[in-house]
């Protein structure tokens, strides 16, 4: 079975009941095709949300990835079996259409109230920065041609990977194939459940038995923006928590603001504590709601 007949099975696969086992032999069986990988050095940040909860979070646990006995569910790179650590960045040669911080990224990511033009309010969200401290390589995921619009980063490494496809002829059928389709699958939007990861989900899954995860471009920023998705024991040996800050984010349809409200400090013992940002940083509740009409 070549790895066309694979793929047109992978794309009848009815998610109405877990194909797990059905999906993982024949996402092993795609055979041999070039991958690119991204490295991120040390000193490189990640960040990290979770929307607020009642009570500040109590230690960086909390902020990292789901624990794996509650990990119950297929989300784009993680599966019932594999928790991951998903975060995103800036690349080091940011173009002019990218966010200039990852917490935009991430925000998309993370909340619907965000992404909904028609949501007017409050909502609370605690980022959390991490820094590499020992490289981290990643399979690059950005064969997806219907990007509206692409990072530099990821325009880069779609030349690097056709540049591979072209010098390797005996690889390149397969390779452009075989990855414009698994970036079909990490670009999917339309979500009905979440079986509907299984395939992405999978496959990161078995790809990191040799990486430390998956790059992707932001599916919720339509390609702008960069994500990261990482292994449990890699988010351990080498990145460190630097710190996390609770925010309130202000929003009144398509307008859009971010207030500093707490930072986050590390006792001794890894419990964290927040106390209020420093008064040129902090933002009264008043003056967030001025700047979206809310006032």
């Amino acid at each position: 079975m070549n790895h066309r007949n694979i793929i047109d099975e992978l794309k009848k696969v009815d998610f109405s009941t877990d194909k797990r086992d059905f999906i993982y032999e024949r996402l092993k069986r795609l055979g041999k095709f070039g991958i690119i990988i991204a490295t991120l050095h040390k000193g490189k940040r990640i960040i990290r949300a979770r929307l607020s909860e009642k009570e500040s979070f109590k230690n960086v646990s909390q902020l990292s990835f789901k624990p794996q006995e509650f990990n119950h569910s297929y989300q784009r790179a993680s599966t019932p079996k594999h928790t991951m650590f998903y975060g995103s960045m800036v690349p080091e040669f940011a173009g002019k259409t990218e966010p200039e911080t990852a917490r935009i990224t991430i925000l998309f990511e993370l909340s619907e109230f965000v992404r909904s033009t028609e949501t007017v309010g409050e909502e609370g969200i605690t980022f959390s920065s991490w820094e590499v401290s020992e490289d981290i390589e990643l399979l690059s995921l950005v064969h997806h041609k219907n990007f509206e619009r692409s990072t530099e980063l990821s325009k880069k490494l779609q030349a690097d990977f056709e540049d591979f496809a072209e010098k390797h002829p005996d690889l390149n059928v397969a390779t452009l194939e075989i990855s414009e389709y698994l970036g079909h699958e990490f670009a999917k939007t339309e979500i009905p459940n979440h079986l509907h990861y299984m395939i992405s989900a999978l496959y990161s899954e078995i790809i990191c038995s040799n990486f430390d995860g998956i790059l992707y471009p932001s599916v919720r920023l339509a390609g702008e923006g960069i994500n990261v998705a990482v292994k449990p024991e890699s988010v351990n040996n080498k990145l460190n928590f630097l710190g996390a800050s609770e925010c309130t984010v202000y929003k009144n349809k398509k307008s859009v603001f971010v207030g500093n409200d707490n930072q986050s400090t590390l006792n001794g013992n890894g419990d964290l504590q927040f106390f209020q940002i420093e008064d040129n940083h902090f933002t009264p509740k008043d003056i967030g709601r001025k700047q979206v009409g809310l006032l």
